[in-house]
C-alpha cells in the first residue's frame, strides 16, 4: 500500500552517534509519524547548497504518532551521511516521505527476519507491527562483530525467538546466520522470511522460497535521485522477464521470487 508523500522541513529531536559509524536520529514530522507503514522510507538532507545535490534515502525504523516523531538509523559511509553525522538536536532538516509501498498484508502466523548489519533497521517496524498483530517473530541477527550488531535492543522486545551470529564469534553463533535459520526451519513452521542487508542472505531466501520451505521477501535498495519514480535510477530486474521494477515505487520490499539478485 502506498501513501502520498509530503516534503517538509522537520526538527531533529535527538541525535546520537554510536561506535563512530551509526547515527541514531529521532525526527519530528506529524505527517510521517501518522501515515508511515513498515517497509517505507524517507529522503533527507541537512546540508545547504548543491554538493552533494541529492537527498539520501533511509528506512523508517519506527514511528510514534502520539509524539509526532519517527526514527532512523544511518550508517556513516559516503559524503551525504558524513554531513548528516553533524546533525544536532534542534536542527531543521529537509524530509520527503513516507515513500515506497508499505507492508499491509499480515495474513500469516509467523515470520522470520534474516538480517545483516544496518540492514536490520529496515525490519524493526515490521517486527513491531507483526508482534502487535499476534504474529510470531523469529529473528536471526548477523554482523561481522558484536559492535556492528545493529538494532538488537530494538528487535528483542518484538521477537518470539532471537538468535545472533557474528563472523568473529564475539557474540552468538560463530559463522553464517543462514545456518541458524536453516536449523529453525527444521523445527518450526515459519510462514514468511524477510531478509535485508546481505545479497548472500537474499540468495539463500530465494532458494528457500523456490523449494517451498517458506515464502521469501527481500528489502532492496537502489541509487535513488528522487524517491518518486521519476529518475529510474533504482531499477531491479524482474526474474524471468525483460523488464524492471523501480525500488522506490514497486518496493522496497519484494517477493524474492519476483526479482533477480545480482552479485
Amino acid at each position: 500500500m502506498k501513501t502520498e508523500p509530503t516534503a517538509k522541513d522537520s526538527m531533529i529531536i535527538s541525535s546520537s552517534l554510536e561506535y563512530r559509524e551509526y547515527l541514531y536520529l529521532t525526527i519530528e514530522n506529524k505527517d510521517i509519524a501518522e501515515r508511515s507503514m513498515p517497509g517505507q522510507f524517507v529522503m533527507i538532507k541537512n546540508w545547504t547548497g548543491y554538493e552533494p545535490l541529492l537527498l539520501r534515502p533511509f528506512d523508517i525504523v519506527s514511528a510514534d504518532p502520539l509524539n509526532k516523531t519517527f526514527r532512523l538509523i544511518i550508517k556513516i559511509t559516503g559524503k551525504g551521511t558524513k554531513l548528516l553525522k553533524f546533525a544536532k538536536t534542534g536542527d531543521i532538516i529537509k524530509v520527503i516521505g513516507p515513500l515506497g509501498k508499505g507492508l499491509d498484508n499480515f495474513n500469516c502466523k509467523s515470520i522470520g527476519l534474516l538480517l545483516r548489519g544496518v540492514g536490520a533497521a529496515a525490519a524493526v517496524f515490521l517486527a513491531e507491527t507483526a508482534k502487535q498483530k499476534g504474529i510470531d517473530v523469529y529473528t536471526f541477527l548477523s554482523a561481522s562483530t558484536s559492535e556492528r550488531m545493529v538494532c538488537k535492543s530494538d528487535l528483542l522486545p518484538f521477537s518470539t525467538i532471537m538468535e545472533t551470529a557474528t563472523d568473529d564469534g564475539s557474540e552468538g553463533y560463530r559463522g553464517n546466520a543462514v545456518d541458524l535459520l536453516d536449523k529453525a526451519l527444521t523445527k518450526n513452521k515459519i510462514d514468511r522470511v524477510y531478509t535485508c542487508g546481505s545479497k548472500r542472505f537474499a540468495r539463500f531466501v530465494k532458494e528457500l522460497d523456490r523449494f517451498k520451505r517458506t515464502e521469501g521477501f527481500v528489502f532492496l535498495e537502489g541509487f535513488m535521485a528522487c524517491g518518486l519514480g521519476d529518475c529510474h535510477g533504482c531499477t531491479v530486474k524482474k526474474d524471468g522477464e525483460e523488464s524492471y521494477f523501480l525500488v522506490c515505487q514497486d518496493g522496497p520490499v519484494f517477493p524474492v521470487s519476483k526479482v533477480v539478485i545480482d552479485g
